[in-house]
């Protein structure tokens, strides 16, 4: 192992002691801070080795956590794990075991519309309730589990309309 090379171990290393990170992630960070794409590459099948890099531990720590910090749907918490620079076989895998934990997207959804009421009450008129529909769609959840979700308001604001 060249000086280089050991050089560029050691900032992973560190970096690694600060928080987790995707090999991906990892290796860009390194290229950031001025290291080739090269030396990058061989810190991080080094620290794979080692067993201080794992990207399907990470995935699923980081998935777990925004479910609970954050209830979001399938699209938002893939397009996640895609942008930390997880394969897309893998976070699929993610996704299905950390759902299937939580027990399944409906629940999640369930916990997203009940701190929506929490901290704006139940949606009541055609605005609270396109606000509410909306806000869930950002968080990534499907239009149609959306409409399930909301129908007793739909159904309520629907007949005194």
């Amino acid at each position: 192992m060249s000086d280089s090379d050991r050089a560029v171990l050691s900032v992973a290393l560190q970096l690694l002691a600060r928080r987790d990170f995707s090999t991906a992630l990892l290796q860009r960070r390194l290229v950031r801070k001025g290291h080739s794409a090269q030396h990058a590459a061989a810190a991080c099948e080094r620290c794979v080795e080692l067993g201080y890099l794992d990207d399907r531990t990470y995935g699923v720590g980081r998935a777990a956590d925004m479910l609970q910090r954050k209830p979001s749907g399938r699209r938002a918490l893939l397009h996640d794990l895609r942008r930390e620079g997880l394969p897309r076989t893998m976070t699929e895998q993610i996704a299905a075991e950390v759902y299937g934990e939580a027990g399944g997207e409906q629940v999640v959804l369930g916990e997203a519309l009940r701190r929506w009421i929490a901290r704006r009450g139940d949606p009541t008129d055609w605005p609270a309730l396109k606000r509410c529909a909306d806000h869930l769609g950002r968080r990534g959840f499907a239009a149609s589990a959306i409409q399930a979700a909301l129908s007793p308001w739909l159904d309520e604001v629907g007949r005194s309309a």
